[in-house]
């Protein structure tokens, strides 16, 4: 789907043209779809391979530096997804796909569990440090290309979208997309945002009360920066949304109301 005039009264979950502005932001709408409830801004990101400046930004020192200075604490999250994913497949000999590989590090600790890693960033930045740290190379292309459908259709037994899903330009055609590049009887496991969380809720809440004067955290939950939050789903929609895409759930993990971790965990699995 073209990011050219996109026309936002187009719901981004279920297509209807019934989408309006209700929460005003710094530099953005949250546009709301009276049809399904979902939540959206009025951004999308120029990806990079159409945007020479993004790829003329190299890794230095100082990206290096602040990169490596978040490395300790996504191992440890993503040693637990790590832990999720090998509960319900054996890793040894896998053939796994990472959408939105980020600087490399699943796709490394796959590796060292005996999988087969390929990785999707489109961040130039990234994929040099995934390279340089972890000897991990990750492609450019996204997952809509023909790189992936056509020479990838029906290939992985896993593929994995790691706080991923909220800042995608077209989540659903990218979950569609994922499912197809999965094998007969694989799997494809994400997390994201919870819009049922108590910090959204009283958000919403302080907005109106306020006439938008106190949007509490719906500045932080969104932005229009470069590959920042979109979108955010509920639990249904989502469940829903596995359930269209005919991936039968196998695992479902949504934080409490004041869990400040504010996650969704879901795993379904494609039929055999």
């Amino acid at each position: 789907m073209s990011t050219d005039r996109y026309d936002f009264r187009r719901c981004k979950l279920c297509g209807e043209l019934a989408a309006h502005p209700r929460y005003q932001l710094k530099g953005s709408f949250i546009h709301v779809c009276e049809a399904c409830d979902f939540h959206f801004i009025n951004n999308l990101d120029v990806m990079p391979d159409n945007d020479p400046e993004y790829e003329a930004r190299t890794l230095d020192v100082t990206a290096w530096n602040f990169i490596a200075s978040h490395l300790k604490k996504n191992r440890r999250q993503l040693q637990g997804r790590l832990a999720l994913v090998s509960h319900h497949r054996s890793l040894a000999d896998a053939e796994c796909l990472d959408i939105g590989a980020g600087v490399g590090l699943f796709s490394h600790l796959l590796q060292e569990a005996g999988a087969t890693p390929y990785g999707i960033e489109p961040q130039l930045v990234f994929r040099q440090f995934a390279k340089e740290k972890f000897g991990v190379t990750l492609h450019a292309e996204t997952i809509d290309s023909p790189f992936w459908q056509e020479s990838f259709a029906g290939h992985f037994d896993l593929v994995t979208l790691w706080d991923t899903l909220e800042h995608l330009n077209f989540p659903v055609e990218t979950l569609r997309d994922a499912a197809r590049v999965l094998k007969p009887g694989g799997m494809l496991f994400l997390d994201t945002p919870s819009r049922d969380s108590f910090y959204y809720k009283i958000s919403e809440w302080s907005y109106r009360l306020s006439n938008g004067a106190n949007p509490l955290f719906l500045n932080s939950l969104y932005s229009p920066k470069p590959f920042r939050h979109k979108q955010i789903f509920t639990v249904r929609q989502l469940t829903e949304l596995f359930e269209k895409l005919d991936l039968e759930i196998i695992a479902l993990n949504r934080s409490g109301l004041f869990d400040s971790s504010n996650k969704i965990v879901l795993a379904g699995k494609k039929p055999a």
